[in-house]
């Protein structure tokens, strides 16, 4: 949030109430109260509220996240307009490689994880559909960031930084620059161990006719397995491939 901005604080307590059912799943009220920060009776009102608008439902007196949900994904699925598309080279991509394959976009300077597929041998992840996280330390963020306008990027390092994920993340800015440049070179980042330890991540940018970004894919996996060898032998080609396909079937149902 930029210095200033006005904000509506009943707002951001029922968006922190909902948060919390989020992260931490059936809560009653007292505990939510502790975690906003609000009276035992304040988080009670909210509550009631969130309830009478089917946006939180009480069983057996905690309070969790409504079905309602469900439907409000599968219509956003539905009016992202390359979500179909993504997904099918995904789980192709799962499959082929044997890793785990994401889709992903940039949102308010953040990258969220839209849909993601299992291969056989992939790694178990923490990450959740719709989770944000900062694009410079993963290859699918990287490689977006490679193809925004300059004065966007500069502004999103403004705002939100490049705090440090493990010891291996690019925190420098000029850095980061240089990296993107290379990343734009070749069409495809690499996330070297820098989100997790142990875990490596190559990723291609999905673009429209003009270049603009509208999202991203990766392939992920165990650094033993992710090897830079395997990257430019096998990843690569499939990576690329898949964003191609994505690309032109975009602009051919557009």
């Amino acid at each position: 949030m930029s210095e200033g901005q006005r904000t509506i604080k009943a707002v951001e307590r029922a968006a922190g109430i909902l948060e919390a059912l989020e992260e931490e799943g059936p809560m009653g009220v007292s505990d939510l109260a502790d975690r906003v920060g609000v009276s035992k009776g304040t988080a009670h009102t909210y509550l009631s509220t969130l309830e009478r608008e089917r946006l939180v439902a009480a069983d057996a007196g905690k309070y969790r996240l409504s079905l309602r949900y469900l439907s409000l994904a599968e219509r956003l699925k539905e009016r992202t307009e390359i979500y179909d598309l993504a997904k099918n080279e995904v789980d192709k991509l799962a499959e082929a490689t044997g890793e785990r394959a994401q889709f992903a976009m940039l949102e308010n300077g953040m990258v969220a994880n839209v849909y993601r597929a299992r291969g056989e041998n992939a790694i178990r992840t923490t990450v959740t559909l719709g989770q944000y996280d900062y694009p410079h330390y993963i290859a699918v963020g990287k490689a977006m960031l490679a193809h925004l306008p300059d004065d966007r990027l500069e502004g999103l390092i403004e705002e939100h930084g490049l705090p440090a994920r493990t010891e291996r993340t690019i925190t420098d800015p000029d850095r980061l620059r240089e990296h993107l440049a290379t990343v734009r070179e070749r069409g495809y980042a690499v996330d070297d161990e820098e989100r997790a330890r142990g875990v490596r991540c190559v990723g291609a940018p999905i673009l429209d006719d003009d270049g603009d970004v509208r999202g991203g894919i990766s392939v992920s996996g165990p650094a033993q397995r992710m090897t830079d060898e395997r990257i430019e032998t096998d990843l690569e080609d499939r990576l690329l491939r898949s964003a191609n396909v994505i690309e032109v079937n975009a602009e051919l149902s557009g």
